[in-house]
């Protein structure tokens, strides 16, 4: 257990070496062609004895492998790294190395506190600062497709989309969401609906996924309430990001906007009521932490779902588990 405990104090350098892999290209660049370190430190503007090393370094955690003429070739883990890859990694690595790195450092004072590092250092906790950082925008935004892609599979192989014409997702991000859905259903018709830092990824999802005459992106902001005439809204780890009090809030804008016959339909992680020491568990157990931090926000049990849909009117009809990590709760105008 010491050397596991250990391992884990020491993880971090894990964490910014593949941040820093991503940001150099160095998967992009090895799945070409094997290369040494001092020629891949030229075309980087790295110090040569330095990226000798750090490949060395990459090799220890799967991303490359040392040939015995001396070049380096692309490992398992880097081909999760690849740009475009389906799955790929690339952009969750450079946001958890850069945006969201910075945020654990401030853990003992968001437990004293109970406030996200945004909101003490800036005064607020949305998502706004992305409309003027186009950059990090576009990094948060593929981050959110490679996380999204398993579960959107997930969802659209699973769940029953019997009458449900139009759809509007939520906080629809880049639109991977509604993207897999409309491809899988050719009559089907709906809306990203999000802040306008996401509108040009979003529209380039649709239009890659050739869906873009039957997808729209509609800019606006749920806490100001939700485009109406849907079948069903989607809304995939949303309510995770805020609080109770805003969490409701949100619902609540979904329940004014629907018919009695819409459906609404959460994608979220579902704490068991104990946490174990399983990876699902520990990997929800991180992501409610990262909440706290990032944006006052939690992941929550099944009870405390049904407590929020409750408040909003709400009544939850279903839940179904789409991954080892997500689940689908489906809910609809109560009575």
């Amino acid at each position: 257990m010491r050397e596991q405990v250990l391992s884990m104090i020491n993880g971090a350098w894990a964490c910014q070496a593949l941040a820093v892999a991503c940001e150099l290209d160095i998967p992009e660049r090895l799945a070409a062609s094997p290369r040494d370190a001092a020629s891949l430190a030229a075309d980087t503007g790295m110090h040569a004895p330095s990226m000798q090393r750090f490949l060395r370094a990459l090799c220890a955690i799967e991303v490359c492998t040392e040939r015995g003429d001396g070049r380096f070739a692309l490992g398992a883990a880097g081909e999760c790294l690849r740009r475009g890859q389906a799955g790929s990694l690339h952009a969750w690595a450079i946001l958890s190395g850069r945006r969201l790195w910075g945020l654990w450092g401030d853990l003992r004072e968001g437990l004293r506190t109970g406030e996200s590092v945004r909101r003490r250092r800036r005064g607020f906790d949305d998502f706004g600062e992305l409309d003027a950082d186009a950059a990090m925008a576009a990094i948060f935004n593929r981050a959110m497709i490679s996380i999204t892609e398993p579960v959107a599979a997930a969802f659209v192989a699973k769940a029953s989309f019997d009458g449900i014409a139009r759809v509007v997702d939520v906080g629809g991000g880049p639109g991977h969401l509604l993207a897999t859905l409309l491809a899988a259903h050719g009559s089907m018709r709906g809306i990203v609906f999000d802040l306008p830092h996401a509108r040009a990824i979003a529209e380039e999802t649709l239009r890659s996924r050739g869906v873009a005459d039957r997808g729209e992106f509609v800019e606006g902001s749920f806490f100001d309430g939700v485009p109406g005439g849907a079948d069903a809204y989607l809304l995939k780890s949303v309510l995770h990001n805020w609080d109770d009090e805003r969490a409701a809030g949100i619902l609540g804008g979904c329940a004014a906007a629907m018919a009695p016959s819409s459906r609404l339909m959460l994608l979220e992680r579902v704490l068991p009521p104990r946490i174990s020491t399983c990876s699902r568990d520990r990997d929800a157990a991180r992501s409610d932490l990262q909440m706290l931090l990032g944006c006052d926000g939690r992941e929550r049990t099944q009870a405390e779902f049904d407590a929020l849909l409750a408040g909003a009117g709400l009544e939850r009809r279903g839940v179904m588990a789409l991954t080892s990590d997500f689940s689908l709760i489906e809910a609809a105008i109560a009575g």
